[in-house]
């Protein structure tokens, strides 16, 4: 079969997959579900008095800091760095040393997250990778390239080889790349790569500084991960995906929790879609160990304006306004049953696009050599 048929056959499967998967998402939350998720947190925070401890001092200062550095939306901050790069870093530099960043480790090892990622909403973005996917396939130059940012384990990684492998029938004519902070989480990703017989590169680094030439890959993708990075700091990771990708029609997907995400709303999706799994305590106890991470992040979220979610009005109007990219797609879900909590984000680079971030891409290209990027 043609790599043509072979896309074909496998974006429909793909969609009706997409479809199914909403069915399940929109269900409505039962009596016994909401009362299930509030008993656990009762015992939680109430009870077991496990509220996260944020510094509060600290808190303060970094909102107080903050706005007299940083415009408040993340289109802004990206026309300031495009339009000055150097500058723009600088105050990074500056507002950190004022306020350094708190960071939280977000371990992803495979025996603990299998049990989330059973979750509809986790297999939804497999889905939304595979179509990102097949929106730019074939390559124009008859090789694909991609990579997975904040890859963890490696899992939406391993999701794209496999897809490719699908078209390729056997062949070489791809490539795909895993990178994410964590050493734990790409020593993990490298020993599944060995158990499974994976040719997926994986490597340690920051998402701000993807170590590719500009304009040469054909699909990014990045899920669970951007709302990792400090809001002042999204600016660099938006046009690093916009520098790697190729103007001929490189797409990028991002999925992420978004401005309505509560904690206690993502657990209520997750009772309602897969109520059995959670049903079993050894599950419970495994989903804590992710759950506490978690619970810090959405703490933070709410009390620091460098840890605030991006809105989807936000992430839209910085693709559209400030990157000139097309999208491709917008998904919000679950669609009905509560609030829409995440969203993707389908979209393309042109010609546009590259001379939006041409400052930027010169700024970047001249650390090539100290950062050794990939030689594609």
């Amino acid at each position: 079969m043609k790599k043509e048929e072979a896309a074909k056959e496998l974006l429909k499967q793909t969609k009706e997959k997409e479809e199914t998967l909403h069915e399940m998402l929109n269900q409505p939350l039962s009596f016994i579900q909401k009362a299930l998720v509030d008993g656990l947190y009762t015992f939680y925070f109430d009870v077991l008095g496990k509220k996260p401890k944020i510094d509060e001092d600290a808190a303060r200062q970094a909102r107080e800091t903050f706005k007299n550095y940083f415009p408040e939306k993340v289109e802004e901050m990206l026309a300031q760095l495009l339009d000055d790069p150097e500058g723009y870093h600088q105050k990074v530099v500056a507002f950190e040393k004022i306020c350094p960043p708190v960071f939280v480790d977000f371990p992803t090892d495979p025996s603990y997250y299998r049990v989330i990622i059973s979750d509809p909403s986790r297999q939804l973005q497999e889905v939304l990778t595979r179509l990102a996917l097949f929106s730019n396939f074939p390559s124009s130059n008859g090789k694909y390239s991609a990579l997975d940012v904040g890859t963890g384990y490696g899992r939406l990684a391993m999701v794209i080889e496999d897809t490719l492998r699908s078209l390729y029938a056997g062949g070489k004519g791809y490539r795909v790349f895993g990178m994410d902070i964590s050493e734990g989480n790409i020593e993990a990703a490298k020993k599944l790569n060995r158990e499974t017989g994976s040719e997926i590169t994986f490597f340690t680094r920051d998402m701000n500084q993807i170590p590719f030439p500009s304009d040469s890959l054909n699909l990014v993708n990045t899920t669970d991960a951007s709302y990792l990075n400090f809001r002042h700091r999204r600016p660099f990771y938006i046009a690093e995906i916009a520098r790697v990708l190729r103007p001929d029609g490189g797409v990028c997907c991002i999925t992420n929790p978004n401005e309505l995400t509560t904690l206690k709303e993502y657990n209520y999706v997750m009772m309602r879609t897969n109520y059995r799994t959670y049903l079993n305590p050894v599950n419970i106890m495994k989903a804590t160990v992710l759950g506490k991470c978690s619970i810090y992040i959405d703490a933070l979220s709410k009390a620091r304006p460098d840890w605030a979610l991006t809105t989807t009005a936000d992430m839209t109007d910085t693709l559209t306004r400030v990157l000139k990219a097309d999208i491709i797609d917008i998904t919000n879900w679950p669609k009905k049953g509560g609030p829409s909590i995440y969203s993707g984000f389908t979209f393309a680079v042109n010609d546009s696009t590259k001379r939006q971030i041409d400052r930027y891409t010169k700024f970047r290209e001249r650390r090539k050599a100290a950062e050794q990027w990939f030689d594609m």
